[in-house]
């Protein structure tokens, strides 16, 4: 059947959210930082900590600049003591990279940077059957409990010895391999053979960015400008602020202390809206004030309803309270704030 570029989203996050879809998710910048202070340069990088980060243990990174904005977030790895392999959004790869080496001169830390974006390329199996396809592929068992959410493990798949990090961005269940990149239509196809009988599907970036939305995780860049800080986002919790030093902390310093001029929020619309749909970057509205916008909005087939993110008034961001958005064509729409995953908000 001809089915619009729309519908087929919803069909493809439909089975993630059932069974299990995999994508190609290459194109994400990958740096190892190597040497006796790689931990401490990450710590100063970062606004987390991770001298104390066990080998096979992933944490999520965030990197601000020096006026406290965020400028990328991602993951990092702990291959072993001496060896963290990060990953990092697709369009700040080089950046990154540029900034740890410009970083890396002035601090004179011990590290090697290499980056290795080109060297590996990344697949994601993701849903809930991908533990039963990697089972299919791989040589030791993996369950829940010998591989936890946020850890990193070698693999062996087709002889290849292959990273595997469990992730929860777009499923509660996913598994992320870093394959080399001249094996990786190899270990592709092996994994599409392996989920047939799993009713596996391919799924793209547009279905990767409603299924992240849907499990509540921001998009720097998307749902961030050159302006937003973690206060405006709701991360401070991502600020280890009793290190000395981050990139950043003296400018969030100065900024905690000055009152916040938005806040995101996770909002839902009515369950059998109709109307003219709200768009990313719509204004939300309190009479004639312009209290923030849409970042992120789609229909959810898997919540059954309208779900997004949007700045909001700061004294409006608490579970249930209401805020207007004003659509292209000029209609009010109301929004409520809801508690994330989306999806625990579906029918039944």
């Amino acid at each position: 059947p001809n089915l619009s570029v729309n519908e087929i989203i919803q069909q493809e996050a439909e089975d993630v959210f059932k069974r299990v879809g995999i994508i190609d998710g290459s194109s994400l910048g990958k740096i190892e930082v190597c040497g006796p202070d790689a931990a401490a340069f990450l710590d100063r990088f970062f606004t987390g900590t991770f001298i104390d980060q066990k080998v096979g243990e992933t944490r999520y990174v965030l990197s601000l600049d020096e006026s406290a904005v965020i400028a990328d977030d991602g993951l990092a790895s702990r291959i072993s003591d001496e060896l963290f392999y990060i990953t990092v959004g697709t369009s700040n790869a080089a950046v990154v990279y540029r900034e740890m080496q410009r970083w890396l001169q002035i601090w004179q830390l011990d590290v090697v940077l290499v980056n290795v974006t080109g060297a590996y390329g990344i697949i994601n199996v993701v849903g809930p059957m991908a533990k039963d396809v990697l089972n299919g592929v791989i040589e030791e068992r993996i369950d829940n409990d010998n591989f936890p959410v946020s850890s990193v493990q070698q693999h062996t798949i087709n002889g290849l010895s292959i990273n595997v990090m469990r992730v929860a961005f777009v499923a509660e269940q996913g598994y992320e391999l870093h394959v080399p990149a001249d094996s990786m239509l190899a270990i592709w196809e092996l994994l599409i053979k392996e989920g047939r009988p799993f009713g596996i599907r391919p799924f793209g970036t547009d279905t990767q960015r409603l299924l992240r939305l849907e499990m509540g995780h921001h998009l720097p860049g998307y749902d961030t400008d050159g302006l937003t800080t973690p206060l405006d986002l709701g991360i401070e919790s991502a600020l280890e602020m009793s290190k000395p030093f981050f990139i950043g902390k003296r400018s969030f310093e100065i900024i905690a202390k000055k009152p916040l001029r938005q806040r995101s929020v996770a909002f839902v619309l009515d369950e059998n809206f109709s109307g003219q749909m709200p768009k990313d970057c719509n204004l939300v509205i309190s009479g004639k004030d312009i209290k923030g916008r849409v970042t992120s909005i789609s229909y959810s087939k898997n919540a059954g309803r309208v779900i997004g993110f949007a700045y909001v008034d700061p004294n409006n961001t608490s579970i249930n309270s209401t805020f207007t958005i004003r659509t292209d064509n000029g209609s009010l729409v109301k929004a409520t704030v809801v508690k994330t995953p989306f999806t625990t908000h579906s029918k039944g």
